[in-house]
């Protein structure tokens, strides 16, 4: 592992899996994401468009639901769902040609990139179709409703700093061993 960073998404509250709420107003046409569920692999791939440009091989991301969907969840506090550990990036146009990735996916992916890619910037705009993010099978993992409350973990790991940082807008960001820890704690909870 190298570096880590905790991402905020979307959640759909209730999804007992806490999936990525799909909405026609906010997000697209049908693509979750990040997706655990309809491929061979993880994968994240519209969202975060600088985040995913900053991530490498053995990066890895936690995803924690908003604020929002938290509390509509009725938790106390954010929960980590899914870790993520990145294996490689495509290209919009390596998508298309990815065998893992399945035919209505990738039809799903093209409709929502588009949609989004009309709201955009104009930087964001030729950001966004890059670094489609794939995540490594073996190594990443999609807990849903783990009760495992994630700043009570960063405070018991001595990440108080970040604990902290969980409810500010920023996407905190995690050196190697913190990641490592982290995901350890997260990964051993489950097994």
């Amino acid at each position: 592992m190298a570096k880590g960073l905790i991402f905020k998404y979307n959640a759909d509250p209730g999804d007992p899996l806490m999936k990525d709420k799909i909405s026609r107003t906010i997000c697209g046409l049908g693509l979750r994401d990040p997706d655990f569920w309809s491929n061979d692999y993880p994968v994240w791939a519209i969202c975060g468009p600088y985040y995913r440009k900053a991530l490498e091989s053995r990066d890895v991301v936690f995803f924690v639901p908003k604020r929002a969907a938290i509390g509509k969840a009725r938790l106390d506090d954010y929960i980590c769902t899914g870790i993520l550990v990145v294996r490689d990036k495509l290209s919009r146009e390596d998508v298309k040609v990815d065998s893992g990735l399945t035919q209505s996916y990738k039809a799903r992916y093209e409709v929502d990139l588009d949609a989004h890619l009309r709201k955009d910037n104009a930087r964001t705009r030729r950001l966004r179709p890059l670094n489609f993010i794939l995540g490594d099978s073996s190594k990443s993992k999609w807990f849903g409703r783990n009760m495992k409350y994630l700043r009570a973990l960063l405070q018991e790991l001595d990440l108080q700093n970040i604990a902290e940082r969980l409810s500010i807008r920023r996407i905190p960001y995690l050196e190697e061993e913190q990641a490592r820890n982290l995901y350890r704690e997260l990964v051993e909870k489950e097994l």
